[in-house]
């Protein structure tokens, strides 16, 4: 009996050294991961803010001042604008930092790197899409002399000032999780690469591909009864003259026979060239992409205490971690603004200053088309026809 405890012990020793050194699958080492000075544990002794703390950023020009309040909001104040930037990208690597990296994955068409083969086709999505080239022209395209472009530098500049900086300790535990020691610097690029995404995500309605699954049961003049080209309803935001919207009803047109001929097309189309979007829609799976938000203002002269209010919800989805960062810019006869921001963009997105507040919401409208393209050879086409010329092919992987 004695013998056979020891035995047990012996292999439960071996197999804990085993996993403590040789991954499994996906998974990473639990040896770094559990290491009593290193590991996990080791962000607990970072995660909250200390009471004071100074750091050295190469890149400043003069001495900025962050201060946190009770929430956790930073309220950044510097002698100049470009240093406020720097430390906006400081602090949102700072609590952000596994986003910034995994929404640049995203949006670059890199997922697989992560998850596997089940990230495909996203992957596929963003490269057929030119997600990555669209935003790689955009950046030859920038001219690097303008505030703009000095202002995301200065912004990418905080993000990998943080990484530099950052302690073993500090590095986040999805990184950990994924078996990374270490995160790639930030690029200008990344920052397009988000709005690309961004724009991609807010637009990507098409009533095209529900018209075309209906017109495959029922027929196209039906399905087109269903999804109308226009709304029904027409209330414009900016103000006509009429005291009511406009309704424009029509009767529903019966069931036909089904269309078989273009609507399969399409449907086929769309699944082969944006197959995750495309696959969801078609069996249901996820949230119905119909986005819309709302807003309102009210002048002062109808305000209880004559100061103008303004409203804005975008209806974002809700995300852990969310989607905003809330902080606030202040350099002196230049800059005072305050809202939130998304990680990854040099700029307050939806806020106010001293003279006007702003907000964003997304309507919903259709802003998507899809065109038939024509190639010179259908199995192994090297050229496209656009407006009468013919036009050389770019293959891009």
């Amino acid at each position: 009996m004695k013998h056979r405890r020891l035995i047990g012990a012996g292999v439960l020793f071996v197999a804990l050294i085993g996993l403590a050194v040789v991954p499994i699958g996906t998974a990473p080492t639990l040896g770094p991961l559990l290491d009593p000075a290193h590991g996990v544990w080791a962000l607990a002794r970072t995660g909250e803010l200390p009471n004071e703390a100074s750091a050295l950023l190469p890149s400043l020009g003069s001495t900025v001042e962050v201060r946190y309040d009770r929430r956790g909001v930073p309220h950044i104040f510097a002698t100049r604008e470009d240093d406020a930037y720097r430390a906006l990208g400081y602090v949102v690597a700072r609590d952000r930092l596994f986003q910034l990296w995994l929404q640049t994955m995203a949006a670059s068409g890199r997922l697989t790197e992560i998850a596997g083969a089940a990230a495909l086709p996203l992957d596929r999505e963003m490269r057929r899409l030119a997600i990555p080239w669209s935003a790689e022209r955009k950046l030859a395209m920038l001219d690097s002399t303008t505030q703009a472009a000095k202002l995301v530098r200065a912004y990418g500049d905080g993000i990998n000032a943080y990484i530099d900086q950052m302690s073993r300790d500090e590095l986040p535990l999805e990184f950990r999780l994924l078996g990374k020691n270490s995160v790639p610097r930030w690029e200008s690029l990344n920052s397009i690469l988000l709005f690309n995404r961004l724009g991609w995500t807010l637009a990507y309605i098409v009533p095209e591909l529900e018209r075309a699954l209906a017109a495959s049961r029922v027929g196209a003049a039906a399905a087109a009864s269903l999804f109308p080209e226009n709304s029904p309803i027409q209330e414009p935001i900016q103000p006509n003259g009429r005291k009511a919207p406009r309704f424009d009803f029509t009767h529903l047109t019966p069931p036909g026979a089904a269309d078989t001929d273009v609507s399969q097309t399409l449907i086929a189309a769309l699944g082969d060239f944006l197959p995750a979007s495309a696959t969801a829609l078609r069996e249901g799976e996820g949230d119905e992409r119909a986005f819309a938000s709302n807003n309102w203002a009210v002048s002062p002269r109808r305000s209880a205490k004559g100061n103008a209010l303004l409203a804005g919800d975008p209806h974002l989805e809700l995300t852990l971690p969310s989607i905003w960062y809330e902080a606030q810019l202040a350099v002196p006869g230049a800059l005072d603004v305050y809202g939130v921001t998304v990680p990854g963009l040099p700029g307050i997105v939806i806020g106010f200053n001293r003279d006007i507040a702003w907000t964003f919401t997304n309507t919903g409208a259709d802003v998507l088309d899809f065109y038939t393209e024509k190639v010179d050879n259908d199995a192994h086409p090297t050229k496209f026809l656009v407006d009468g010329t013919w036009r050389p092919l770019s293959e891009r992987i």
